[in-house]
């Protein structure tokens, strides 16, 4: 499993068309997908690290991000692209409808 501490930005409409048209309540599992680049994508369990009811769009929050389907073969594979300070898009399906920067890394 690969655990990120990660900033998160999500999109606002008038940013991004593609943004999510709502804000997102943080009670309920929050499960987008991941792109490091190269159109990697990973699905990753969203987690605020504050206490907060709401995660509006236009704001950042610091949260933990955990990825259960990320295995060895797949580490190998994006290991290069999982780094402190790197970027990572978060998207809805296809949609891109935030952004994140990788603030830590733990891979067990």
């Amino acid at each position: 499993m690969l655990l990120l501490e990660a900033t998160i930005y999500l999109d606002t409409p008038s940013q991004n068309a593609n943004a999510l048209t709502k804000d997102l309540a943080a009670k309920h599992v929050l499960r987008p997908a991941i792109n490091f680049g190269n159109d990697l994508l990973f699905s990753g369990e969203i987690l605020a690290r504050d206490e907060v009811d709401i995660l509006y769009r236009g704001r950042t929050y610091d949260v933990l991000i955990h990825m259960f389907t990320i295995e060895e073969e797949a580490f190998e594979t994006i290991g290069h692209l999982v780094k402190v300070g790197h970027s990572f898009s978060i998207q809805a399906g296809s949609r891109v409808v935030g952004k994140g920067t990788i603030l830590d890394v733990v891979y067990e």
